[in-house]
Formats: C-alpha cells, structure tokens, sequence
C-alpha cells in the first residue's frame, strides 16, 4: 500500500504533523503507538516494565504488517524505535513513502523536557538525546523518501512542505497501487 509514513527522533512532531497531515489531505491518521495502547490497555512505559521491549517490538512488527496489508491509504506514525529493528527493515518501505521529520538536538531536546518517556530516564538528557540521535539519525536517513527539519519554519508551512514533497515523490515514484 502507498501509506505516507512518519518516522523521526522522540520530540520531532510525528503524531502531531501526521493529524494535520491526514486532515489536510482527508485520509485516517493511525499512530503505530496508540494502536498498541488500545490493544493491550497499556501505556508503552508499562508495556515495557511488565513485559520488556523485545515484547514491545515484536507487537509493532504485527502491527505494521498488518497495515502493509490494509487497502485504504493513511497516515502512519511509526515509533521512534521502529526504524532501528532488523526485522522491520524490509517491512517499512512497504507501507509507502517514507517522512523522515529531523530535528536538530536543541530543537528536540527543548520539546524532550520533563518527558516520561522510557529511553530518556537515567543519565543526563542532552548527552543521551546527542548520542541517540547520532546513532539514530543514519537509520531514519536510510528508510527516508523525504527529509524534512523541524524547528525551522512554521508547523502550517512544515505541513505543507511535506505534502508537497510526498506528492512530487509520489509523481515521480508511482507505486502499485492495491485494490
């Protein structure tokens, strides 16, 4: 399927450009985390207490096969983490064309603040969110169709930015469409 597929670093705006995204061009948002969420009844901290992360990895593997799967083309936030699985490597150019949102690590640190989020407890953040992003930021290059930087220009223009350039990409890159 020819999904639009937001991937990026914890605090680059996936879940927040991909609504906006699918409002704009009036297709479903699914945000890879939430399905899981509502699944298990959970949030992804507890998930991972409970069961740990190889766990938490193996359902966003089911999860983004089945959306390989389903016909009608949306919007889909992967996980930060997603990209960075060996067995998702073949799975995410699947789904379509692939956002990679970048972000500088000022830009997401200033949004990573106070946030819960697993990854980031322990040491300090700015060295953390350096060293993960220097690792990361290959990864996500790598899958990407389209590279946007967040931080830099105004969300609407950012929005519009990516829809642009998905739909060139589209042009230019047409996939088999499923029907």
């Amino acid at each position: 399927m020819n999904h639009i597929v937001i991937i990026g670093f914890m605090g680059s705006g996936k879940t927040r450009v991909g609504k906006r995204l699918a409002q704009e061009l009036g297709i479903p948002f699914v945000d890879v985390d939430k399905i899981i969420n509502n699944k298990m009844k959970m949030t992804v901290k507890e998930i991972f207490q409970r069961f740990g992360e190889p766990y938490y990895r193996a359902l966003e593997t089911i999860v983004i096969k089945g959306l390989v799967e389903d016909p009608e083309k949306k919007v889909i936030s992967l996980g930060a983490g997603l990209p960075l699985q060996e067995q998702n490597e073949s799975i995410i150019p699947q789904l379509g064309t692939v956002v990679y949102i970048s972000g500088s690590a000022a830009t997401l640190l200033k949004r990573l603040e106070g946030s819960n989020n697993p990854f980031l407890e322990g040491e300090n953040l700015e060295e953390k969110v350096r060293k993960m992003l220097k690792a990361r930021d290959p990864v996500y290059r790598k899958f990407a169709d389209i590279v946007v930087e967040t931080g830099v220009m105004p969300f609407e223009d950012l929005v519009k930015q990516i829809i642009e350039k998905v739909e060139a990409f589209e042009a230019e890159n047409p996939k088999e469409q499923q029907e």
